[in-house]
């Protein structure tokens, strides 16, 4: 049982996590508006075409597709099976709605549970999936950002950082790519055992336990699959960046492929600050900063914050809520139950759970 002291104290970092969030979101927005006229804004909204809008949802639902395709590549196979994509789209789905409607993206958590006892699957291993598939998309984002900061004529200070992080990217996704998940789990724990008992210690090795069973169930493939995770994140990424060109075309802003990239990317990087739900303000600040030292005026700029944040926002947390209404029809198996029944000879079919 979990000390009352500690749930309270867990309770109290969370509620400041929010707040925290909440501010920040805040003064993200007052950045926004602040010297920007609004009425043109919302003029170029309601004059938008609809041609690139129709283009930009069918690339969207895409790109669903692909990243649904990416995490059944790192989840472990179930019966030599690979988790079909058609099952892992679902929880993706309402991981989405999840980040819309709650701080500090906790919809990532919400959609490993949510598979994680939909197949009967150990929640650390689903977990350490999404962990996974966030660093590989972390370190494929760094990679492309480089190239489209030196192509578009970014700030030298903005080329830097890109530079500093695709390093950083590229040597990860090498490592991971040659020696796969498993090799660099057992170096962590070999770290803390030499670490000794404290609190660097324990920090280190609760980190190779997240992973150790992870790491283990993916097995000798995990290079490969690593590999092809991370091309599939590269190019989700593209349908990203062509979501933004999209968005500009569709209020006659003409942007080359190298500054959608860059937009797309930097506004992607924004959404990890700590924010109110659905990365309220810090996503329209990211891309419009950039935008504008991109040559675009500010006006539009946000005006192509504002449609592509909610081109996105509102389509996925609709299709989260139809995923979730979906789920909860359909029943999740808990795994106890299932093993104990399998274990007795019973046959019947899996329980049924609301979610």
């Amino acid at each position: 049982m979990v000390p009352r002291s500690s749930g309270r104290t867990f309770d109290r970092r969370r509620a400041g996590l929010a707040l925290l969030g909440i501010g920040i979101s805040a003064v993200a927005v007052w950045l926004c508006v602040r010297s920007i006229d609004v009425g043109e804004v919302a003029h170029q909204l309601g004059h938008a075409a609809g041609g690139p809008i129709l283009v930009f949802l069918v690339v969207l639902a895409t790109q669903t597709v692909v990243r649904a395709a990416e995490w059944s590549l790192l989840l472990p196979r179930r019966d030599s099976q690979r988790i079909a994509i058609r099952r892992t789209l679902p929880p993706l789905l309402v991981g989405y709605l999840g980040n819309a409607v709650l701080p500090a993206r906790l919809g990532e958590p919400v959609r490993a549970l949510l598979l994680a006892r939909r197949e009967g699957l150990p929640a650390a291993t689903t977990f350490g999936s999404v962990v996974l598939e966030r660093v590989i998309d972390t370190a494929t984002l760094a990679l492309v950002v480089l190239p489209a900061a030196w192509i578009a004529g970014a700030p030298r200070w903005i080329v830097e950082v890109a530079a500093i992080a695709a390093l950083a990217g590229g040597v990860l996704l090498a490592v991971l790519s040659l020696v796969g998940l498993a090799g660099p789990v057992r170096a962590v724990d070999r770290l803390s055992s030499r670490l000794g008992p404290g609190g660097a210690a324990s920090a280190v090795a609760g980190l190779a336990g997240h992973f150790r069973e992870f790491a283990t169930g993916v097995g000798a493939s995990s290079r490969l699959a690593i590999l092809l995770a991370a091309l599939l994140s590269l190019l989700a990424w593209g349908m990203d960046a062509t979501l933004v060109w999209l968005a500009a075309s569709s209020i006659g802003v003409t942007l080359v492929p190298a500054q959608a990239i860059l937009i797309a990317g930097v506004g992607v990087f924004a959404t990890m600050i700590p924010a109110a739900p659905g990365y309220i303000g810090t996503y329209k600040l990211a891309v419009t900063v950039t935008a504008v030292a991109l040559g675009v005026d500010p006006e539009s700029a946000l005006a192509i914050a504002v449609l592509t944040h909610a081109l996105v926002l509102l389509p996925m947390a609709g299709a989260g809520v139809v995923a979730l209404l979906a789920i909860q029809r359909e029943g999740l198996r808990d795994p106890s139950v299932v093993s104990a029944a399998n274990a007795d000879g019973d046959r019947s079919p899996p329980v049924r759970s609301a979610v």
